[in-house]
């Protein structure tokens, strides 16, 4: 849409029901321009709430024009304003942001390479993107809809897939930190003659570093989500939909299970698992395997139970 333009809750109810989400609104001729913050709002937004009670009734009645998307199970008895009750509030709302603000985000960018960014390899699916002064080696493939920012770094055999992308600052392909000693005692970096593997549908932050493998690959599986400042380390596998908070480091040759979430400042020793939907607290320091659903913290880290 083009700012300014008046979306009707109608026109919302639409295009849920075309994606096959349930949605209702007493009010659907109701319409708003912009969206906000539940904390900060602003007349004619939509805004969300996760739970009923975050919501500041008052607040909100005071706002000309306010737009409210809701689960179904919650109450606003005092509500003047039009609430648009729906199923998995945070999905949903932000799927509709992603609909009809899409015009204003600026990652939703034309293919284009730049002219200063360096492409060794021919390599090159549809729709990609590739920022100023980013340089891909000639072993590198890269899938459709790829999006790489500026300042990146890809050497080696990597493989990239469709719609994956990559922020400014990041290296993948590096040597990792592997040694063995010669006759003398001197450390000898050991051959890192293997790649990187990505997935589709994967982010990978600003400023990240993935090496690649010394005899098989480093692994990053479909949906995986990796923050800023992160390092993967050779021979590490990360399983689908794994979310990697800033900070966190990954020795060598671990496994990280489908759907885990590592806080930011999590530290994995080398060698190690961490079990499907696994969690780890804020600096978490693993020494020894994490079981599957479990939650680890501490420096060692240690189980405290079960994830929720």
């Amino acid at each position: 849409m083009k700012k300014n333009d008046r979306i009707r809750i109608s026109d919302v109810l639409l295009f849920l029901s075309s994606e096959g989400i349930s949605g209702y609104c007493e009010r659907e001729d109701f319409t708003f321009e912009t969206f906000c913050p539940l904390g900060e709002p602003v007349p004619n937004a939509i805004t969300w709430a996760r739970h009923a009670e975050s919501v500041k009734i008052k607040e909100l009645n005071a706002v000309p024009g306010i737009v409210l998307v809701a689960e179904m199970d919650n109450a606003f008895p005092d509500a003047e304003f039009p609430i648009l009750y729906t199923e998995n509030v945070h999905r949903t709302f932000f799927r509709i942001v992603a609909h009809f603000f899409m015009n204003q985000d600026p990652e939703n960018r034309k293919p284009y390479i730049a002219p200063s960014a360096v492409l060794e390899t021919e390599n090159i699916g549809e729709g990609v993107y590739v920022g100023h002064h980013s340089c891909i080696g000639k072993d590198v493939k890269l899938g459709n809809h790829v999006t790489v920012l500026n300042n990146v770094t890809i050497q080696g055999k990597v493989t990239i897939g469709d719609y994956t992308t990559i922020e400014s600052g990041t290296v993948i392909g590096a040597c990792g930190f592997g040694h063995y000693e010669d006759e003398d005692g001197n450390p000898v970096t050991v051959p890192h003659l293997a790649g990187v593997r990505i997935g589709c549908h994967v982010r990978i932050g600003a400023n990240c570093v993935i090496c690649r493998g010394c005899l098989g690959d480093t692994v990053i599986e479909d949906y995986v989500k990796i923050d800023n400042l992160c390092n993967i380390s050779h021979n590490d596998r990360i399983g689908h939909g794994a979310m990697l908070a800033s900070g966190t480091v990954i020795s060598g040759s671990v496994s990280v299970g489908e759907n885990a979430w590592l806080a930011p400042g999590t530290l994995l020793i080398n060698g190690i698992s961490v079990g499907n939907r696994s969690y780890t607290g804020l600096g978490c320091v693993a020494m020894k395997d994490v079981p599957a659903g479990k939650v680890a913290a501490g420096m060692p880290a240690r189980i405290l139970g079960d994830r929720g």
